[in-house]
């Protein structure tokens, strides 16, 4: 048989490759640093779906709020524009604060204090 043809075979080739020592070890605790890792990634992503579940939820209230004042109530669309362009500034800088503090309350502080209950135990 040639030699390339020995590879063919599935079985020896894998008993051939279990037979050798793989020429590197992994630590004691490779598990359990792995399951952290997955853990913490895992814990992050869901915090950060919250958050964004809470912002979308935020300017839907807000959307919905500014449709009902100006179709049902019947407000100037003009004077909200002129509003919010010579406040924009300010808006923004509300927004940006409003933001920060949501995404701090619900993935930050959420995710450390996940991550100093692991490291106690």
């Amino acid at each position: 048989m040639p030699e390339n043809e020995k590879y063919f075979n599935v079985e020896k080739l894998v008993d051939e490759v279990l037979k050798k020592d793989p020429g590197f070890s992994l630590p004691d605790n490779f598990a359990e640093m792995v399951a952290e890792k997955v853990d913490r990634r895992f814990a992050w992503n869901q915090y950060l779906e919250e958050f964004f579940v809470y912002l979308s939820v935020f300017v839907a209230i807000g959307l919905g709020i500014a449709g009902i004042s100006l179709f049902w109530l019947d407000a100037d669309w003009k004077s909200w524009l002129d509003f919010g362009l010579a406040n924009t500034g300010l808006i923004a800088g509300i927004g940006i604060i409003l933001v920060f503090v949501l995404f701090a309350d619900r993935v930050v502080l959420r995710y450390f204090l996940f991550r100093s209950k692991h490291e106690e135990a």
